[in-house]
């Protein structure tokens, strides 16, 4: 899957803040090429907290997984009987809010839907919604599915606190767990707890509002 990296002013339409994109975006599949949607209308927050130990060097911001929905609009492989369904990613901005939480903006419909195949049109959605951070060189990394999130409300992950500054994580990054195990329940206190949210905007109720 291929990052794509967009600036702070990703919040406004994409066609007019970012430049250059189109030449084009590679999906991961040789016979397409996706381009981000001029006019992307369905905005979402993306909200996330910590309760680190102590304070991140950076935070990396959100990174929203996109993939191509309807199947049948993609091929089979010949002599192998899979298809190469196009996916990528976009690395959104996010603003620090306070000691604890985190906010930015990104669009479900940031990629075009197009007919790459002459199999109909592919329709892209997004899949998928992780943030992540950096503390003394390791990388923390949360997120979840964009379905559960949306349905379900936030996810909490949980990270070891001497994972802070542990040198031997740097080159993997920082394990997460959805539950504190069970062996060590009785030490919760050794862990801190990471959330993920997404909130569904207006682009029409923003305008209104303004």
């Amino acid at each position: 899957m291929k990052l794509h990296h967009l600036p702070a002013a990703a919040i406004m339409p994409l066609a007019a803040t970012v430049t250059g994109c189109s030449k084009g975006i590679d999906v991961g599949n040789d016979d397409a090429t996706g381009h981000l949607n001029p006019h992307p209308v369905k905005r979402y927050e993306v909200i996330a907290t910590t309760q680190a130990p102590g304070p991140w060097d950076s935070f990396e911001g959100a990174y929203i997984g996109y993939d191509v929905i309807n199947k049948h609009s993609v091929p089979m492989i010949p002599f192998i009987g899979q298809q190469h369904v196009p996916n990528t990613g976009i690395n959104f901005p996010m603003v620090h809010i306070n000691d604890q939480t985190w906010r930015g903006y990104f669009y479900r419909d940031a990629i075009q839907d197009e007919d790459y195949f002459n199999l109909g049109v592919c329709h892209w959605d997004a899949t998928s919604v992780s943030v992540s951070a950096i503390a003394q060189g390791v990388r923390f990394s949360w997120g979840g599915l964009f379905s559960k999130l949306l349905h379900d409300g936030p996810e909490t992950s949980y990270f070891k606190k001497t994972a802070y500054g542990d040198f031997s994580l740097v080159r993997y990054g920082a394990p997460n767990y959805s539950i504190v195990p069970p062996e060590n329940n009785n030490d919760f206190e050794e862990y801190f707890p990471v959330t993920i949210d997404i909130i569904e905007h207006s682009l029409l109720a923003i305008s209104i509002k303004r």
